[in-house]
């Protein structure tokens, strides 16, 4: 499929719901957060791990569009650090999510844990109440663990994230990474033709693939907070503008297309 350069404005047409569009989420920080306004109307990801753009992405989140509440779990791993702060992370998630309609805070995970542990996690949101919406909640299905445990994820869930792990790594095993989430595709068409409901399929840091699973409602990365110093030279100010509509322009048209030949 050939790049499709797009103007903003084609860019909102095509990124509507009755378009057929997808939630591009664009990761953050951004610096400087003056660039960040660029994005306006567009959605974001905050983590509970660095969190200092959140009242600015709750203002500038789309009305149509998500505001992920990352639960920082990878992270904080990835920092020597163990499980995060549960009761913590819910004390801030919930507090956004009553200020933000579109804020959706994903379910702490237990990185290189069991699916039982996984499990418990969910059941101290949805049961023990420490999530106060529910109903926004989005759980992650870890793509190692059983399509068992990706169904119990998506009978309970509204939003279930897909967590890339070693064997299939969406940057490193991309053949792998998209055979696989075909499965999920395949597992969500019966969760929705038998529960009369259709569970939102997020790829998280999938953006690079995004545009080869149209079929997925969301993805996220931080390739615009990375990279937007790249067209410092050439769009200066404008940089974080133009970088996004770079990214996002081919995912939108590849949704478009899947939407025409449905």
């Amino acid at each position: 499929m050939s790049v499709v350069r797009v103007t903003e404005d084609e860019l909102t047409k095509l990124r509507a719901p009755d378009a057929g569009g997808r939630r591009v989420v664009h990761g953050t920080p951004i610096t400087p957060i003056r660039l960040l306004d660029s994005l306006a109307g567009r959605s974001f990801c905050v983590s509970f791990f660095n969190p200092e753009q959140l009242d600015r992405c709750i203002e500038l989140v789309g009305d149509d569009q998500i505001l992920i509440l990352d639960n920082g779990a990878y992270s904080h791993w990835q920092n020597g650090g163990g499980a995060i702060d549960r009761d913590a992370f819910w004390k801030w998630a919930n507090a956004a999510q009553a200020r933000c309609p579109q804020a959706v805070a994903v379910i702490p995970d237990v990185i290189g844990g069991t699916e039982q542990e996984n499990l418990i996690e969910m059941s101290w949101a949805l049961r023990e109440g420490l999530a106060h919406y529910p109903e926004r909640t989005m759980s992650i299905w870890h793509m190692d663990e059983s399509f068992d445990q990706l169904a119990i994820h998506l009978k309970l869930c509204n939003f279930v994230g897909m967590g890339s792990c070693q064997e299939f790594d969406v940057q490193r095993n991309r053949k792998g990474y998209l055979a696989l989430i075909d499965k999920v595709r395949v597992a969500r068409e019966a969760i929705s033709a038998t529960h009369d409901r259709r569970p939102w399929i997020h790829l998280m840091r999938g953006l690079g693939v995004f545009k080869d699973v149209a079929w997925a409602d969301s993805a996220d990365s931080t390739n615009v907070a990375r990279n937007h110093c790249r067209l410092k030279a050439s769009h200066g100010e404008d940089r974080v503008r133009e970088l996004a509509l770079r990214v996002e322009g081919p995912i939108q048209t590849a949704a478009l297309q899947l939407r025409r030949a449905s």
